[in-house]
């Protein structure tokens, strides 16, 4: 058996597992990156579901968001403009997206993401540095006392197996498939009410209870055209099992929406149109061109696999299969008997774009799965931590170890085996905290993907694009940061101090503010004061108003030199000239706060906690 050998194994290309490998390559580090499907970059590559769910408000471009996750976007649009003529209507805008779709400002065709993350990663290949194992999913592990050894993967089709020996280890994979063979602590499905306090967990646990799967389907619409696929061999079971409808924003089922034109439900709300909802090309971006057609993901409750798990499952491939059928059945139905906008039943102009899914009949080559198992961390989010209803501020909970953002709902959809529908409640804007990356039982061990310390109920705010990306990141810088100082993961004192100023600068916010770009002046200073207790942001709003004059924050500005001054730290020197510069604004203020603990040195309650 082959052994090969690097300072950080990432055993599973999901998107936070590209995300640490981008991070570190950047950093010089060795990584060899393994995934058990032909493409790396999970949910927006080989789970055909580049429509990133960004859904916070304002929604920026590149605040809330890590620099490399803003960089990501504009390296797909990127692509586009390389590959097409943009029409004016896209020139037009200052952040275009390429598929138009409803819930996201960046929608793209999953083969282009796979591309524009294999040029971004091909320097480090080149180098070297990076070796990518595609087709090969963890199957044993090694350790020793809290060091991990190896893992060793096999190969899907010949059964060949290789060992990858590390100093480090993430876990990158969809469902945490490395817990296990590591013998790590873990949750899986619903938690009782009892064990967080939880107000939407129902009294008793339920292990088998994860949330559906989705296989997507890609499609594309060519008029005049008849793509008609065969009947699934149990097409009525399906149809009739599901209920198949034309699902979208604001439609119900007894008002579905219109598959390309919008509709007006009774109380005067706009359905958005089906096909847009997840439109990943849509040709008004575009100057026409021969064989240049509209695309969409097709990822809705009607192909939601919510029957059974497949995790753990005595039987998964009987499982997955199950789903793919799934998947089929509604393709036909769209085909066949779907209602048309104009009249009549089924589209079967719809096409299955088989080059974007890189599978010979247009549905994704992996499940789109929203649960897995979850790590039983030194810290687990819970409902009450980050939900609206139970966090009266404008923040959710302060974790003071925070090495990211997050900015969406949760949103928990149908669990295997149980007769309610979902969850949808509204959150504060919320943070990553890194002892929910982390694991007791292994000292250079993180996770890279969306199985970090979190309840069944917030898994739903924590497994979208942005999160899973922002997890990763840190997780790679976490994995460069513990081999250079020889630490253990779970960070803490100085050293998490050090790590955090360290992604801060790297262009990873860590508090929110909404007003605040990583590349804007006073970003290190106002994030690092943030979180460390010194100057936080308002209760009541989340913007920073870096340029407001001193005259408008004195309060604030007051209160920042009393708590450093009670902490041992002589300020005078400080507040005096300040405070009679009436006109400074409040970044150069923040700026000038941070210059002053540093070259003076930071009390010791700030360096080692914070506040």
């Amino acid at each position: 058996m082959k052994t090969l050998t690097s300072d950080v194994a990432i055993v599973g290309g999901g998107l936070g597992g590209v995300a640490a490998a981008i991070v570190l390559s950047d950093l010089g580090v060795s990584v060899t990156l393994t995934d058990e499907f032909a493409w790396i970059g999970g949910q927006v590559t080989s789970q055909a579901l580049c429509v990133l769910d960004d859904l916070h408000d304002p929604i920026a471009e590149t605040i809330g968001v890590t620099r490399r996750c803003a960089e990501f976007r504009s390296r797909v649009r990127d692509w586009y403009r390389k590959h097409y003529e943009l029409s004016a209507f896209a020139r037009g805008q200052f952040h275009f997206c390429p598929g138009n779709a409803r819930c996201s400002h960046l929608a793209a065709e999953p083969q282009v993401a796979h591309e524009v993350i294999l040029a971004w990663l091909q320097p480090a290949v080149a180098a070297g540095r990076l070796k990518i194992l595609t087709g090969f999913a963890p199957v044993s592990a090694e350790r020793k006392n809290d060091l991990a050894l190896s893992v060793t993967c096999a190969n899907r089709t010949s059964g060949e197996q290789v060992k990858i020996a590390a100093k480090f280890f993430l876990d990158g994979t969809e469902c945490g498939d490395t817990y296990p063979l590591f013998g790590i602590p873990y949750r899986i499905g619903i938690e009782s009410r009892s064990e967080f306090d939880e107000p939407h967990a129902p009294a008793q646990a339920d292990p088998r209870g994860v949330q559906a799967f989705t296989y997507g389907i890609v499609v594309e619409f060519v008029p005049g055209g008849n793509f008609g696929i065969p009947k699934p061999v149990n097409y009525e079971y399906w149809r009739d099992r599901q209920g198949f409808w034309l699902s979208s924003a604001g439609a119900t089922q007894e008002e579905p929406a219109y598959f390309f034109t919008p509709r007006i439900r009774r109380d005067g709300l706009r359905i958005i149109p089906f096909w847009n909802y997840r439109s990943v090309l849509d040709t008004r971006n575009f100057v026409k061109r021969p064989g240049l057609y509209e695309r969409a993901v097709i990822n809705v409750s009607s192909n939601d696999f919510h029957d059974e798990a497949f995790l753990e499952h005595a039987n998964p491939e009987k499982v997955l299969a199950a789903a793919r059928e799934l998947s089929a059945a509604y393709l036909y139905w769209l085909q066949t008997e779907a209602p048309r906008d104009e009249g009549g039943y089924g589209y079967p102009e719809l096409r299955p774009a088989t080059e974007c899914t890189g599978t010979p009949d247009g549905i994704a080559q992996a499940p789109y799965v929203r649960e897995g198992r979850r790590l039983r961390s030194p810290f687990v989010v819970s409902e009450c931590d980050i939900s609206k209803a139970s966090q009266p501020e404008a923040r959710a909970r302060l974790f003071s170890d925070s090495v990211g953002l997050g900015g969406y709902a949760i949103d928990i959809h149908q669990s295997a085996g149980r007769p309610e529908a979902g969850v949808w409640q509204d959150t504060r804007p919320y943070q990553i905290p890194l002892s929910a990356l982390v694991t007791s039982e292994l000292r250079n061990f993180a996770v890279a993907g969306k199985g970090i310390g979190v309840t069944h109920i917030t898994n739903g705010a924590y497994r979208l694009h942005p999160e899973e990306w922002a997890i990763g990141e840190a997780a790679g810088r976490l994995a460069q940061y513990a081999l250079e100082h020889g630490v253990h993961a779970h960070l803490s004192g100085k050293d998490l101090f050090s790590f955090q100023r360290a992604l801060i600068r790297d262009g990873t916010p860590v508090y929110w503010y909404e007003d605040l770009d990583s590349r804007a002046p006073g970003f290190e200073a106002a994030q690092l004061l943030a979180i460390r207790g010194v100057w936080p942001g308002r209760p009541d709003h989340l913007r920073f108003d870096g340029h407001i004059s001193l005259c408008r924050c004195r309060e604030e500005f007051l209160a920042a030199v009393d708590r450093l001054s009670r902490a041992g730290l002589a300020m005078e020197e400080f507040r005096e000239p300040h405070l009679n510069s009436h006109g400074i604004r409040k970044y150069d203020l923040l700026y000038s706060l941070l210059n002053w603990i540093d070259d003076h040195g930071w009390p010791k309650d700030y360096l080692t906690s914070g506040r």
